[in-house]
């Protein structure tokens, strides 16, 4: 189906599927890092291998199914010990062929088979001349992290803040535990400048931090939007009125959707 390469800058690779997501390879001197999977369709592996002839391993932002679609190409996984459970279920090949049934299930990824090893806040990945650093930001699920490329100075948010982060379901935290570990999380703001984000522009604003900060305060008051919306076939509320694009209309950036259970 085909992934498509661009390189950010001499040392981070922006790997994107057909269906719009995105995995980055980040390479140092003596290593790489590879950060997600996207939807499995294709065989990431042999694309971040194209690209290096260094070793690498694979870490993951979080359990869903368009970030650790491709993870059965690999032996060994880096993940929040919270998300194991579903990226356990996520990541089989009967979960992905159910949830897209216009794919041949030989066009899919197999299911995981390997090993799925602890990544903790703070845990730091040594690559050479470059090091990664593992920032929890649970909310959208209760193991979402972000990446921080310290010699960059850019972060990876993954779906952990964005234009339509879902905080939804029993896989994500309430909106109250949400707001408390942004404010957390801007205390990190010092250390990065840009922002590569893993749905639609590889590099976007770096205010989508403040802007989920405001709506999880206005969601909280009853003060948001809160527009009629549907995610994971269930019924949800969108915080801030937006265009087909997924734009703000109020020209703002980040966005969450959320369940009414979620909402305290």
């Amino acid at each position: 189906m085909g992934l498509t390469t661009q390189w950010l800058n001499a040392s981070v690779a922006h790997i994107q599927d057909l269906y719009g997501v995105a995995a980055f390879l980040v390479l140092g001197s003596n290593k790489g890092l590879l950060i997600d999977t996207c939807m499995g369709m294709d065989n990431i592996k042999k694309e971040a291998e194209s690209l290096t002839a260094l070793p690498f391993d694979l870490a993951l932002t979080h359990g869903h199914l368009d970030h650790v679609g491709g993870i059965g190409y690999f032996s060994k996984a880096y993940i929040h010990p919270n998300d194991i459970p579903l990226a356990t279920e996520h990541s089989s090949i009967e979960f992905r062929a159910e949830r897209n049934p216009d794919i041949p299930t030989k066009d899919l990824a197999p299911s995981f088979t390997g090993e799925f090893l602890q990544l903790a806040d703070g845990q730091i990945f040594d690559l050479g001349g470059l090091s990664v650093e593992t920032i929890a930001l649970h909310g959208h699920t209760k193991g979402s992290v972000c990446f921080l490329i310290r010699e960059c100075r850019a972060i990876l948010f993954g779906d952990a803040c964005n234009i339509n982060t879902l905080i939804m379901k029993e896989y994500s935290t309430t909106i109250s535990e949400y707001l408390k570990n942004l404010k957390t999380f801007k205390s990190r703001e010092k250390d990065y400048d840009t922002v590569y984000y893993s749905h639609g522009p590889a590099i976007g604003p770096t205010e989508c931090l403040d802007d989920n900060i405001e709506l999880c305060e206005r969601i909280l008051a009853g003060k948001d939007d809160a527009l009629p919306c549907e995610a994971f076939g269930r019924n949800a509320f969108r915080a801030a009125a937006m265009d087909e694009s997924y734009r703000r209309l109020d020209g703002k950036f980040g966005n969450i959707v959320y369940s009414k259970e979620n909402a305290i």
